[in-house]
């Protein structure tokens, strides 16, 4: 059917062409058509045998559609012999007629043509058209020596020459399909003239044709001849002469990150390489350039100034398109009159050229761009002044096409042509060209690459004018414009259009920049946002010369691929794992995929793969090892999962075990959580081309300044800077992504922003400064094309742009509404942030928000309009679609949505929004305020779990800053607060690093909107924490972690500083409902807890105070292992605070119980030893650890010893020595000390530091008691652990002795009392540097408590100090050692045994009152007296009974009379006379006890002295004996008595006197009365002999001479006197009747004198005294005496 149709068309068109001439005389084409049938039959009778040998038929499968042909070829043409059958050639398409079938064929058709017949002329043209389209012909017409060419150049032009002006449109029709095949057609290759003629007729019919259809085809046909001749040019070989003066460079990532700019087109020669060019340009000066441009297209000039293809070198195709182009061009540049047709033809001209380059590349047109450079030049410029705005329009149309294709090839020219074209009539005053001119130009901005490279070539160029800066000034000056005419006039409206459309440039010349910039993102230097992690969810982090590769490849929001690779998996494993591959989750490695799936496995939730994970970790031995090699280990074998939990499991879970390996090393596993991430983000940052600095490493790396050392961390960062240390070396590696900006990605971190660029003249200069050192590199050639891929590029342009951007937006924000320009002005804000974040522009992106910000009017509400609305509006979706672009303004924005929510919530404010404005636009700006506080505001919140770490930190900051705002308004408002709470529960399931930074943010709200003055909204706070709390305990907190403890301190610090009752009992309820819902979850947050029961202890309510306690005491007696495990010392300083609360006293002593169970709980070894230690100097042992816990209760019960309660007294002091008494052996001797100078010691300051004043009320009265028994039970225990404990005994001393040289004598007693008690249970276990301490100290008190006052001031002898009505004897009161009064009748009668010389008690007396236990010691019984009685007695008054016990004087005495007088009045205390005696009083009684304590040291221990101790002992002991001796001497008492009344008796110190010679004897007898060869050989017998017989003789002879002056007196006052010192006689009497008789009798002759005298004494006693000493000691002599 194929053969028929091919073969039958022309013999159907011949006969067609017979009939048509039967009646006319057209004889040659009727004899040529016969011809054609005559051979046409005989060509059937022919067989296929007939073919000669060799000659073939060519078909379509010999020479397919389109190969080209070497002419005058016929085997290769496909044609056959001269006899071969017509039939054959034409029984299918594709089938070449060749030799003379050519001719037979179309010699018919030649003579139809001539005929001028319309039928039979359209009969030909449809035969010719179908000969060609079958492709039966083939040659090269306008081709010299080509194929067929004669021939078909001649019918081509018959063809041509058939269109006039009366041809009919029909046959105009047919004409032009002939031609449109004939160019179409691959077989018939029309070239030279023949194109050009049919190119003509094209344009004739375009131009002259009467019909439309006829106008419309030829154009059409017109486009694409011009089209099918520039594409022929790709199958056209390029001469290599050609291209001799070009220079490419290919678009090379490469290149493009090694250099900011690189050149892409070399140019060698320029068209406008002339002199004055430049100031033509500048002044505008068309016809000047129109001049230059004929001179260059002048031949002369040309073979001068270019150098053109030589047409000779250039293929047939290449000369065809030269040739069209340079016709058309011509045309373009007819001149004329300005009639309608030359316009017309100048318009056609530039449509088809910008049609036909419109696909022209500039690899193309490089070959013949100097032959039509000149006339598109010329052409356009005449274009452009042109009356016609279709012509101008066109002109700007072929330039746009130059721009956007051909600027390599065109960069002076466009030089030119811009700023001729463009910013001429840009700053003209033809509205409607600069509207067709803003039109093109918002079409080429749409290419970014256009204005990057118009911006280096000409603006970076200093040889160049700034086309890209003069065409944003004049946008922005159009934009910015004003003019006075009538609004409703058409003028008006253009300026409007034109105003818009300039703007919309602008717009899109940013968001042209916007998109250069996403797309470059990763050459050169990496882009800021994505450098610091910060990366929108969807988005792929491509850094292709990073080095470092994802064994997961693909990082944007993958979600969804995840989750069908997981259920394909869990329905076939097989083509799960093939799904991740193909979609690029983990490489195609074996490896890659077992490290992708465990790692994602080990981070499940599930119990199974928690436990396996933590057995993994756990397998990896981390002791040793620096920080950053462990995760490297960590790193090795296991990829960390997609999911940011699961990372977050891990990596706890790691740090808990690297924190047990290397103990001591940092603070917790907190600290090494904290500082792994920072590693972490390290590694990111020095995998790209930015550089974390120390100081942010360290600031992430730190929690708190006590968690890592800093050395440690500046290590860590140096090895990993420096060594270039990566943490996944051992990884498979793709080219794709990076693996450590993939795990920041996946854990929403980001790093700390790194130096933004400012945009400062500066900066911008030095990146233009670079570029042109670049071009001088290039030695700044003309025609030299540079292009960049660098994104530093963006800095200046941007700078160029945005400036002028917003001074445009100020303005039109400033105008009347304009809903198209208004929304012009959002469009560009939105794209300036987010342009301005991504560079990091920081000036300048706060200016655009800034702007933004100000024009929302929710500040100024009556002022609201719509474009204000749209302002909004654009924020809100700036807050959705731009998040990450927003930083340090979220403070301003959410400032702006809580005053969108004021005005919208608050009647007084809403009824304000426009007001006396039309009521339907008040409501409709109402209705769309309402929508925006809706779900864009809601959606603002939302968002916010998207933001990157350090962005989300500005967003919760700022918006606490806003809600502590509100919350200072009255009535305060709580609408940021509850979006604070919204998006903490969003947020909680962040990374446990991340959500720790935004909740030490927020808690600090919670705390101060928690202690807000009005309840409700304190209230509210508090519940809204209890619920935030209770679900983040729904999180596991692995062990040796704080972030309960942390998320629950806000709760404890306001129940510290709370003072409404309400809340505090709300904070306390809200505690208990914690614990109760989620105490097996708890773990760290005991300690907040434990805070939260000490601040209820100190409750003044006691409602609150028992719930506290009844919690507290719940918990430790069920949950004690599970709480107090971790926070024993918490639980302890709770139970204090408990015991101390003022409110129930049972519920103090059932704390103090509470601290009994703490105490076998830890004597039992069941709290653990990982407890904060309490100095530095702690050992870290299991010992010294405990050592701490028993601390904090040995001091809390020290504490509570203060307590003013006597039954917390008394418990809390039994508890305390009973503890040390039972656990005192597991203390070392570090800790005892300790225990004696924190614990024991301080519970004396009350004694140590106060004086006399401080003890005279009752209510202290039980300080006194407590005192009294803290010293015994100190006393027991020192002995009870003295070999412990014997280095404090210094220590103890002091403490006694420093009492003891207190004014009080209360206190001295107390002391002495605890002193001699000391040494009568524990003396036995002294060492002799024990009694050198002793023995030092004793002197030492003996010498500064000796009361010299007495001596050194007279006034203490005629009674100034004395009490009214008091006696003198009163000095010497003192406390009742023994439990009975003295009176003074123990004066006159030393041998009475209440007596102290000669008490039962004293040295020598064996029998003991029966008043006293046996058991008690002799300081036992002076501090039990003192804490029963606490009495004074007088040491000269009779006895008497007080009522009380205060400390009082003794009564007076009267003469004869000894009774106290009922009235005495007291001296007030404070006056300078009180204070005095006091002083001497206090002084005298701490002699008194000082004897006390020689007497029990010589009673008990004197064996174990050495002599020089016994020697220092009887020198203490003399020292005062000797004082009180010298005081009470006959001559001194003889002179007060003078001066006293005589009723009264004299001041004397005979109670110290008398008390001192008993125990001085004693001693002295100890050590003289037998011979030891020890005591000779240590000469001490000998100093005591001296020191005996000395003090005897020295009484008797001072007695017996007092005696002798007596004589005959009657003087009452020496009587008195003699009477009073005959005790001291008398006990010296009777210790001589016991002296070894040896010295009695070696000292004889001293004493006998003294011993005379006295017989004649007229005291009875001394008489006695004396007749015994004779019949003891001289009985024995008399024998010998004769």
């Amino acid at each position: 059917m194929a053969g028929v149709a091919a073969g039958g068309f022309l013999v159907r068109g011949f006969e067609s062409m017979l009939k048509e001439c039967g009646n006319k005389k057209y004889g040659s084409l009727q004899s040529a058509i016969q011809t054609y049938f005559d051979y046409w039959k005989d060509s059937n009778q022919l067989s296929s045998s007939d073919l000669k040998d060799g000659e073939k038929v060519a078909t379509g499968d010999n020479h397919p559609s389109g190969a080209p042909s070497s002419p005058g070829d016929d085997s290769a043409s496909g044609t056959v012999s001269k006899i071969e059958p017509i039939t054959k050639v034409l029984v299918n398409a594709g089938y070449t007629l060749g030799g003379s079938l050519v001719e037979i064929v179309l010699n018919p058709l030649r003579l139809a043509l001539e005929t001028k017949n319309i039928k039979i002329v359209e009969l030909a043209l449809d035969c010719l058209h179908k000969l060609i389209e079958y492709d039966h012909l083939e040659g090269d017409p306008g081709l010299d020596g080509g194929t067929n060419s004669k021939s078909l150049t001649d019918i081509l032009n018959m063809v041509c020459n058939l269109v006039g002006n009366s041809t009919p449109d029909s046959t105009t029709l047919q004409v032009l399909k002939v031609l449109l095949t004939a160019i179409a057609s691959t077989k018939m290759r029309v070239h030279g003239d023949p194109l050009l003629g049919v190119i003509r007729v094209c344009f004739d019919v375009a131009l002259h044709s009467k019909s439309p259809i006829n106008q419309a085809t030829s154009k059409a046909m017109l486009t694409q001849m011009l089209s099918i001749v520039l594409r022929n040019l790709e199958s056209d070989g390029v001469p290599s002469d050609s291209l001799e003066d070009k220079e490419t460079y290919p678009n090379d990532s490469t290149t493009a990150s090694e250099n900011l700019i690189y050149v892409k087109q070399k140019n060698m020669t320029s068209f406008l390489s002339f002199e004055g060019i430049k100031n033509l340009v500048g002044a505008n000066d068309t016809k000047g350039l129109e001049a230059i441009i004929k001179q260059a297209l002048s031949p002369e000039d040309r073979r001068k100034t270019t150098s053109a293809v030589d047409p000779q070198t250039m293929s047939a195709k290449l000369t065809d398109a030269l040739l069209v182009l340079q016709t058309l061009c011509e045309m373009g540049m007819k001149e004329g009159n300005d009639d309608d047709v030359t316009t017309r033809t100048r318009i056609l001209v530039l449509e088809l050229l910008q049609s036909s380059l419109e696909d022209v590349s500039s690899q193309k047109i490089f070959q013949f761009r100097d032959s039509i450079r000149g006339h598109l030049s010329l052409a356009l410029i005449q274009a452009s002044v042109s009356e016609s705005s279709i012509l101008f329009q066109c002109a700007l149309g072929l330039l746009s096409v130059i721009l956007l294709q051909l600027r390599e090839s065109f960069k002076d020219e466009i030089g030119v042509l811009f700023s001729v074209i463009v910013l001429r009539f840009l700053d003209g005053s033809d509205l409607n060209k600069k509207l067709i001119v803003l039109r093109m130009i918002e079409r080429v901005c749409k290419d970014p690459q256009l204005l990057v490279d118009l911006y280096i070539n000409y603006d970076c160029d200093p040889d160049a004018q700034n086309l890209f800066e003069k065409m944003v000034i004049a946008l922005s000056r159009i934009s910015q414009g004003t003019q006075n005419m009538d609004p409703k006039s058409s003028a008006a409206s253009l300026s409007r259009s034109v105003k818009t459309s300039s703007l919309q440039v602008l717009v899109n010349a940013l968001k042209s920049l916007e998109i250069w910039e996403k797309s470059h993102r990763g050459a050169g230097n990496k882009n800021a946002a994505e450098s610091a992690g910060e990366v929108s969810p969807g988005k792929v982090i491509d850094e292709p010369n990073s080095g470092k590769d994802l064994p997961i490849n693909k990082s944007g929001d993958d979600g969804s691929i995840i989750d069908t690779a997981i259920s394909e998996f869990n329905q076939n494993p097989v083509k799960g794992i093939q799904h991740m591959i193909s979609s690029q989750l983990v490489d195609d490695n074996p490896t890659s995929v077992a490290q992708a799936m465990i790692g994602d496995y080990l981070g499940q939730n599930d119990e199974f793969a928690t436990a396996a994970m933590h057995s993994y970790v756990e397998s990896i031995n981390f002791s040793g090892m620096k920080l950053h090699f462990a995760i490297c280990k960590l790193l090795e074998d296991v990829h960390l999962p997609r999911e940011a939990q699961k990372i977050d499991r891990i990596m706890e879970k790691f740090s808990e075990r690297y924190c047990m390996d290397n103990p001591g090393l940092f603070m917790n596993a907190d600290a090494v959580y904290a500082i792994a991430y920072a590693v972490i983000m390290l590694a990111a940052d020095c995998e790209s081309s930015r550089k974390l600095s120390k100081n942010d490493f360290i600031h992430l790396s730190l929690r708190s300044e006590e968690s890592a050392p800093k050395e440690i961390l500046e290590d860590i960062y140096d090895a990993m800077v420096e060594q270039n240390i990566s943490l996944t070396a051992g990884h498979a590696r793709t080219s794709k992504d990076n693996l450590m900006h993939q795990i920041l990605k996946n854990l929403n971190l980001s790093l700390p922003k790194s130096k933004s660029f400012n945009g400062s003249k500066f900066e911008v200069k030095e990146i233009i400064k670079q570029i042109q050192n670049i071009m001088d590199a290039e030695g700044r050639q003309m025609g030299v094309f540079y292009t960049s891929q660098r994104i530093e590029l963006m800095y200046p342009m941007v700078e160029a742009v945005g400036w002028p951007l917003l001074a445009t937006f100020s303005v039109t924000m400033g105008e009347a509404e304009n809903d198209s320009r208004i929304n012009l002005c959002m469009e560009g804000f939105k794209v300036g942030v987010h342009l301005t974040h991504a560079l990091e522009m920081d000036t300048m992106r706060y200016a655009f928000m800034t702007s933004l910000l100000r024009y929302n009017f929710l500040h100024a509400p009556k002022d609201m309009r719509d474009k204000n609305v749209e302002a909004l509006r654009a924020l809100l979706d700036l807050c959705d679609s731009r998040i990450y672009a927003l930083q340090e303004s979220w403070l301003a924005i959410l400032e702006c949505i809580s005053r969108l929510e004021y005005v919208v919530s608050w009647p007084p404010v809403t009824a304000t929004v426009m007001q006396g404005s039309n009521h339907l636009l008040r409501d409709s700006i109402l209705q769309s305020l309402r929508q925006l506080s809706g779900k864009p505001t809601d959606q603002v919140f939302i968002n916010s779990i998207k933001l990157p770490s350090e962005t989300a930190l500005e967003f919760f900051t700022a918006l606490c800053n806003v809600s502590a705002e509100e919350l200072k308004q009255t009535p305060a408002r709580t609408f940021s607060l509850q979006k604070i709470v919204e998006i903490s529960y969003d947020n909680m399931a962040r990374i446990h690093l991340v959500w720790s930074r935004i909740w030490s943010i927020v808690s600090w709200h919670f705390i101060f909107a928690g202690g807000h003055p009005d309840e409700r909204v304190a209230m509210y706070a508090v519940d809204s924490l209890r619920q935030l709390i209770i679900k983040y305990l729904d999180r596991v907190e692995p062990p040796n972690f704080n972030f309960q403890n942390d998320i629950m301190n806000p709760i404890a610090i306001l129940m510290q500083r709370s003072k409404s009752e309400a809340l505090r009992r709300l904070l306390l309820n809200s505690t208990i409902q914690i614990i109760k819902s989620r105490v097996g979850r708890v773990k760290s947050g005991w300690q907040s807890v434990f805070r939260i029961f000490t601040a209820a202890a100190n409750n003044d309510m006691e409602q609150v105070v028992e719930r506290a306690f009844e919690n507290l005491e719940q918990v430790m007696l069920e949950h004690f292992n599970q709480v107090f495990k971790d926070f024993f010392m918490d639980c302890v300083n709770c139970l204090i605070e408990f015991a101390k609360n003022k409110c129930s006293q049972s519920i103090s002593l059932k704390a103090i119980a509470l601290l009994r169970i703490c105490e076998d709980r830890l004597a039992e070894g069941l709290i653990s030893n990982a407890s904060p230690k309490l100095d530095d100097s702690s050992t870290g042992t299991d010992t010294a650890c405990s050592e701490k816990y028993w601390y904090a209760m040995l001091n809390g019960l020290s504490h509570l010893t203060s307590d003013p309660r006597p039954e917390i007294q008394d418990c809390a002091l039994e508890v305390l020595f009973d503890l040390l008494d039972q656990r005192g052996n597991k203390f070392s001797s570090s800790f005892w000390e300790t225990i004696f100078q924190q614990v024991l010691f301080p519970i004396f300051n009350n004694i140590t530091k106060a004086g006399r004043q401080d003890f005279v009320s009752s209510a202290n009265d039980l300080a006194r008691e407590s005192s009294v028994h803290a010293l015994q039970l100190l006393c027991n225990l020192f002995s009870s652990f003295y070999k412990e404990v014997s280095f404090m005994l210094p220590q103890l001393l002091s403490l006694l002795f420093s009492c003891a040289k207190k004014n009080d004598q209360l206190v001295v007693s107390i002391s002495f009392g605890a002193l001699v008690h000391l040494i009568e249970v524990g003396g036995y276990q002294f060492n002799d540097p024990d009694w050198d301490t002793l023995l030092k100290n004793m002197r030492d008190v003996s010498y500064t408590t000796q009361p010299l006052e007495l001596l050194n001031d007279p006034s203490f002898g005629n009674g100034r100090y004395l009490p009214r009505n008091s006696s003198p004897a009163f000095i010497v009161a003192s406390v009742d050692v023994y439990g009975v009064d003295h009176n003074q009748e123990a004066l006159s009668h030393p041998d009475d045994e209440r007596s102290i010389g000669s008490s039962p008690e004293a040295p020598g007396n064996p029998a003991k009152p029966a008043s006293l236990q046996s058991s008690q010691s002799f300081g036992q019984r002076i501090m039990e007296n003192m804490k029963e009685s606490l009495l004074m007695r007088s040491f000269t008054s009779k006895q008497k009974a007080l009522e009380s016990d205060e400390i009082t004087p003794s009564s007076p005495m009267k003469s004869g009379d000894h009774t106290a007088d009922p009235d005495m009045d007291h001296e007030p205390r404070g006056t300078e006379e009180g204070h005095g005696l006091d002083i001497v009083r206090s002084k005298c009684i701490t002699q008194l006890l000082l004897l006390s304590a020689v007497d029990c040291i010589q009673g008990k221990y004197w064996g174990k002295l050495n002599a020089q101790q016994k020697i220092s002992l009887m020198e203490i002991l003399y020292s005062v004996l000797e004082f009180a001796a010298s005081y009470n001497s006959y001559t001194n008492l003889k002179m007060r008595m003078h001066q006293n009344p005589t009723e009264r008796p004299p001041w004397n110190l005979f109670r110290q006197e008398l008390f001192g010679t008993s125990i001085y004897l004693d001693i002295l007898q100890k050590t003289t009365g037998t011979v030891s060869e020890e005591l000779v050989k240590e000469k001490l017998q000998g100093v005591a002999e001296e020191k005996l017989v000395s003090f005897c003789g020295e009484v008797l002879r001072e007695a017996s001479d007092f005696q002798a002056s007596l004589g005959e007196t009657t003087n009452s006052e020496i009587h008195r006197v003699v009477e009073l010192r005959s005790p001291i006689t008398v006990k010296v009497l009777k210790s001589m009747s016991g002296m070894n008789p040896y010295i009695f009798k070696s000292h004889l002759n001293a004493f006998y004198p003294s011993i005379t005298k006295l017989i004649c004494c007229d005291q009875i006693e001394v008489r006695d005294a004396l007749a015994d000493l004779m019949s003891m000691q001289l009985t024995t002599l008399l024998p010998y005496v004769s």
